[in-house]
């Protein structure tokens, strides 16, 4: 019984292991992560209601009703996405037991062929005439070979670690796929827009995994926020003096972040994404201090700008003030109701309205973090670097030489899995030293 259940188990990490099958998987892996970076995720259910109508599916059967029933605006969380990951780390896995690991171990053994016909079998096999065979065995030494002489048998082998590198390949792979699966299921994302001065918590939650914890004991505080301009006039980088706080309000570290340069603290990464401007401080008659909302307007040609409305008590629209501000340089328009520009004006300048001299003091503006939590990327870079130190393994070149000395003849035969156009240079280099005696 046991023995009919270990057949039955090593058919199966067999079938597991085949060829067609692992890149069938990959393809499939392939294909729904495109799926899933054209599909936008985690968006709201109508949203793709929207964008994906029934009566006009996209590619001619995308809807709506699709994408939310097979879990598309979550590709990479679902059981079957993760499914297909676990059985392609199987094929992996079964691969490497079933053929890459016996491979290796026969590659360790010693294989003499002790008949000159056996070396007929190799593309390369030569018949050196009445040459030494410990000339051979010094000059294979000198090239770096392994060699075990049994009598007027030789064996010798070099590059054994080029046989490693595959199954290293498998490993950092099979390392990867835990490390993406393990930052789907347990990993987090989070924006928030503060105002300087402001305090944040995680709270505004924009995905997270079915096991993602969310620590709401951390604290964060926005002590400054400022855009440097280019020479033209337009934005060259924006940055946000972070603290993070503990229970009592005592900084526990500080950093001045800005795009590529994020904060990291305890796993997790506060990135600065964006900004944005909430209001202005205005001083009415030199006595009374306001802050006056801003609400920021989207133009379709990607262009953004804030509008704040001033109305005088018991004016009509048309008698609304607008301010309209572009960016943090200071400078800031006004118009009336009816849209006609009244003056242009900067920050700290005075200007009449409805009787009141009117200043704006101050711009408080906002940035924008994204904070994220991915607990698989340490395993997605040690997969990384594996992957790429097992490539260069894979170039190394695993070669073997065979010679058997015969009635004063010596048959020579070899063989390597690649580079094969260089080990036949070698192998006729290595001839004609023992053809020349030196």
């Amino acid at each position: 019984m046991l023995k009919q259940f270990n057949k039955f188990l090593w058919k199966l990490i067999k079938g597991l292991g085949n060829l067609n099958f692992a890149i069938i998987l990959l393809l499939g892996i392939s294909f729904f992560s495109a799926l899933g970076t054209i599909i936008e995720q985690e968006k709201d259910i109508s949203f793709y209601e929207v964008n994906y109508p029934t009566i006009k599916p996209l590619f001619g059967f995308l809807t709506s009703n699709w994408i939310l029933f097979f879990g598309l605006d979550h590709v990479y969380q679902t059981w079957w996405f993760i499914t297909l990951i676990l059985l392609f780390g199987s094929t992996l896995i079964s691969c490497t037991f079933s053929r890459q690991l016996p491979s290796l171990k026969l590659a360790q053994l010693w294989q003499f062929y002790k008949k000159e016909d056996s070396l007929q079998k190799f593309e390369l096999n030569f018949c050196a005439g009445n040459k030494s065979l410990s000339q051979l065995y010094l000059e294979l030494y000198k090239r770096n070979y392994n060699i075990l002489q049994q009598g007027p048998f030789l064996y010798a082998y070099k590059g054994l670690v080029g046989k490693v590198g595959p199954i290293i390949v498998h490993i950092s792979i099979i390392i990867i796929l835990i490390g993406s699966i393990l930052g789907n299921l347990s990993g987090f994302m989070v924006q928030e827009l503060v105002p300087i001065g402001g305090l944040f918590h995680l709270q505004n939650v924009i995905s997270s995994g079915p096991f993602s914890y969310v620590p709401q004991e951390v604290e964060g505080y926005i002590h400054d926020f400022r855009i440097t301009y280019s020479d033209e006039g337009s934005i060259d980088q924006f940055y946000s003096d972070l603290w993070i706080l503990n229970s009592k309000g005592d900084r526990i570290t500080t950093k001045t972040i800005y795009v590529n340069e994020p904060l990291r603290y305890k796993g997790i990464v506060f990135y600065q994404t964006d900004w944005g401007i909430v209001g202005l401080n205005a001083q009415i008659d030199n006595k009374f201090n306001i802050q006056v909302p801003l609400k920021l307007i989207n133009t379709k040609d990607n262009t953004r700008f804030w509008i704040a409305s001033l109305p005088t008590n018991g004016a009509t629209q048309a008698d609304t003030t607008l301010i309209i501000l572009e960016d943090l340089t200071g400078k800031f328009q006004i118009y009336d109701g009816k849209q006609s520009l009244i003056a242009e004006t900067d920050i700290g300048s005075k200007f009449t309205l409805n009787g009141h001299d009117v200043r704006i003091t101050d711009i408080v503006t906002s940035t924008g973090l994204q904070i994220k939590s991915d607990p698989g990327i340490p395993f997605v870079y040690i997969g990384f670097l594996l992957l790429m130190w097992s490539v260069l393994l894979s170039y190394i070149s695993y070669s073997q030489v065979w010679a058997i000395k015969k009635d004063n003849k010596l048959y020579l035969s070899g063989r390597t899995n690649r580079a094969i156009y260089a080990f036949e240079q070698e192998f006729i280099n290595l001839l004609l030293v023992i053809d020349s005696g030196k």
